[in-house]
């Protein structure tokens, strides 16, 4: 690494330390403004004054909010993601952890599944340009992503499970055979994107000079395709495949909701829904730090791959 991205490196970390920071208060903030708080919820029905007083005492709850948020973010640095109150004694860790990984599991195959058919699609409707090909190809993808995740799910699972009888809907791990059907439910809606993104670039790569020169020097097709057309024409996926990256532990809340799948997404709303303050904190900061180191691992990506961007950090630097 040369000493330009190491430097704008070091600034790119320096400066995640506050955007996490405001995000941690902002969201914080949200939460203890909001009518209620989770002893309301945990309490429900059997609202008793004097439990409630001693939950919030327990909890800490019952402190002003300044000293609430310094002793939280004590905590933090200290690795203590604090206590979910909906799930009575378990750490957040024990909570959200076995959920991420479930989710990143999931998550990872449809990135695989999605980009692996998005930008051979996108390829091959680039190469096709001009003909009635082009816009089925790109066109017949568009109209799956176009249709709401949640209206395709309970047809999926009457035709292959209920009427077919191809996948068992029971979720038996992240590993098991009946986890491919959730999975392509969740990556076949994004191939569309990649592949409008892929086909967009090739087209772009195609009239450069230099795929002229390659074939004027007599290379064979498919060096020129392989070695020029694509390895320039996959530098904006890397973009893509980073945004993508935070999107892999997200989880997805309708698939995992339908099919009784134990992610992050389904942990995410009945979070929410009981104001469950430790638990939603944890999971917002941990999409963030993702989303911003992702951002930072792009860009270092083009600094190895272009030269262009290493001579621009090393100005930037000097």
């Amino acid at each position: 690494m040369g000493l330009g991205l190491a430097g704008y490196l070091v600034r790119r970390l320096l400066w995640a330390v506050p955007v996490l920071i405001a995000v941690s208060m902002l969201v914080f903030l949200a939460l203890r403004f909001t009518p209620g708080d989770p002893v309301d919820t945990l309490l429900g029905n059997r609202y008793d004054e004097e439990l409630a007083a001693q939950l919030r005492a327990r909890y800490g709850y019952d402190q002003p909010i300044p000293v609430q948020y310094v002793k939280y973010v004590q905590n933090l640095l200290q690795g203590d993601l604090g206590v979910s109150t909906k799930h009575v004694d378990f750490s957040v860790a024990e909570v959200i952890l076995p959920k991420i990984r479930v989710s990143a599991a999931m998550g990872i195959m449809a990135v695989v599944v999605g980009f692996g058919l998005g930008i051979p699609i996108g390829v091959f409707a680039a190469r096709r340009r001009g003909s009635f090909l082009d816009p089925l190809t790109i066109g017949s993808w568009l109209l799956l992503d176009s249709i709401p995740v949640f209206v395709v799910v309970p047809w999926a699972m009457w035709l292959f499970a209920l009427t077919l009888g191809w996948v068992n809907l029971s979720y038996g791990g992240v590993f098991h055979p009946n986890i491919i059907l959730p999975v392509l439910l969740i990556s076949l809606p994004g191939v569309a994107g990649v592949a409008r993104i892929m086909r967009a670039s090739i087209i772009q790569v195609m009239g450069e000079d230099y795929l002229r020169t390659a074939r004027a020097k007599g290379l064979r097709e498919w060096t020129v395709v392989t070695r020029h057309l694509m390895r320039n024409a996959l530098l904006p996926m890397i973009t893509v495949i980073g945004l993508a990256l935070p999107g892999i532990f997200a989880g997805a809340l309708f698939t995992e909701l339908l099919f009784g799948i134990p992610g992050v997404g389904r942990e995410y709303l009945e979070a929410l829904l009981a104001r469950d303050y430790d638990v939603v904190l944890a999971l917002v900061l941990f999409g963030s730090a993702l989303f911003v180191f992702a951002n930072i691992a792009v860009d270092m990506a083009y600094g190895f791959i272009d030269p262009r961007v290493r001579v621009g950090a090393a100005r930037e630097t000097g």
